[in-house]
């Protein structure tokens, strides 16, 4: 069943008028978000605005992307910069990474839902800008635990979360990102301990998010993409290659996207995808790494 969004109140917001509105809100589902695992089924609320249902033909290929914003720039920049993009080429998705300081400009895009999770215990920092069309009522957060690490300017990063939301009936599109410095030593993860305890945390949850759905949707398409800070060809219990191949995946990669890294980037299941190319950085240091998703035949 497709839900309705109305724009979205602001978490976290001491008015006592914005609470009365939130609680006339959650019955009809407004702010209503699924939880997965671990994380708070109290605080799991997706905020989503802009947009109405779909009542045309539902697409069969869907045009996406994949991009790390990168962290304090001015939000403004960014709106318009990734709304004039994804208008320009068409984008029905984008999958976002590092936009917790942003929300409230990519909310304004015309055109576009937001879907985050501003209660996660990372405030929301990966999320999917969905064309207004699209957006199905099926929002999720995979909470990773890990207890999160110290940054290098000595601030606290807090486990991350990953952000679902499923389009146009059909495909469920995943957006996360792990931590930086882990690395694989002969098959063996390696790195800082809290980030490696974080990176592994979520690549379980990822593995277990893609297993359920593909039980319980086997003729749906899943599309797990984002910043993994680790190229697809890296081998070794808990890399991205693993969670792909534990979960009957292909991956995606071989883009340059963070000078020659090859980091960003998507994997699969149930549907097909093609004509991935590396993008402009638009003022970030990653580029948007773009890609066409498409139905199998014979499905739906």
């Amino acid at each position: 069943m497709t839900a309705r969004f109305q724009r979205p109140l602001h978490a976290g917001s001491p008015d006592h008028g914005v609470q009365k509105a939130e609680a006339r809100q959650k019955p009809a589902g407004h702010l209503q978000g699924a939880a997965d695992d671990r994380f708070d089924a109290g605080t799991a609320q997706a905020r989503a605005t802009g947009g109405s249902d779909s009542k045309g033909k539902t697409p069969s290929q869907l045009k996406g992307a994949t991009y790390n914003v990168e962290r304090d720039r001015n939000p403004q920049d960014v709106r318009k910069w990734l709304g004039d993009f994804a208008r320009k080429n068409k984008l029905d998705f984008v999958q976002l990474q590092e936009i917790n300081g942003y929300h409230k400009a990519l909310e304004n895009i015309p055109g576009y839902h937001l879907v985050t999770f501003p209660g996660a215990k990372d405030h929301g920092e990966t999320g999917v800008l969905v064309k207004d069309s699209l957006l199905q009522g099926h929002k999720t957060s995979i909470q990773g635990e890990g207890g999160g690490w110290t940054t290098v300017r000595g601030g606290h990063a807090p486990p991350r979360a990953a952000t679902a939301v499923k389009l146009a009936g059909w495909l469920q599109v995943v957006s996360a990102h792990q931590p930086p410095s882990v690395d694989w030593k002969g098959g063996q993860i390696d790195g800082p301990k809290n980030r490696v305890s974080t990176y592994k945390s979520l690549s379980e949850k990822l593995l277990g998010f893609a297993k359920r759905k593909m039980e319980k949707n086997p003729d749906e398409g899943l599309l797990i993409g984002g910043d993994w800070n680790e190229p697809a060809s890296t081998k070794g219990k808990w890399s991205p290659n693993w969670i792909a191949r534990q979960a009957g995946m292909k991956t995606h990669g071989g883009v340059e996207s963070h000078g020659h890294g090859k980091i960003d980037y998507a994997m699969s299941y149930g549907c097909k995808v093609t004509n991935v190319r590396a993008g402009p950085t638009g003022g970030s240091d990653h580029n948007i790494v773009l890609f066409t998703v498409s139905r199998p035949k014979g499905k739906g």
